[in-house]
């Protein structure tokens, strides 16, 4: 696994967890919440879009970090990151960045 199917990955469980905490029947503890609420068809996409845009936001600040494109907690340096085959994902040089602007930014 390269880092663009890495960054993929990332993406469709970003996408899958916005499903799962928005889906009215679901079981998680934010799609819950979210009923519990009781909101109107507007607050709820208000809500819905911001929980989608928390969720990207997240996991590509994460995603930058990784590669040393972005702090973490303030310290910023980069990390080197392999799949079980001992494939380089990421190791500081900007194609964990890249992959991650393109697969969340570049929609």
């Amino acid at each position: 696994m390269g880092p663009t199917e890495f960054v993929r990955a990332c993406r469709n469980e970003r996408d899958a967890l916005l499903e799962a905490f928005t889906d009215p029947a679901g079981q998680t503890e934010v799609s819950s919440r979210l009923l519990e609420a009781n909101l109107t068809q507007i607050q709820r996409e208000l809500v819905v879009a911001a929980i989608g845009v928390a969720l990207t936001d997240t996991i590509y600040t994460l995603l930058l970090a990784l590669d040393g494109a972005a702090s973490l907690d303030g310290d910023q340096r980069s990390f080197t990151v392999t799949d079980e085959s001992g494939t380089v994902i990421s190791n500081g040089d900007g194609r964990l960045e890249a992959a991650a602007w393109d697969a969340f930014h570049s929609v």
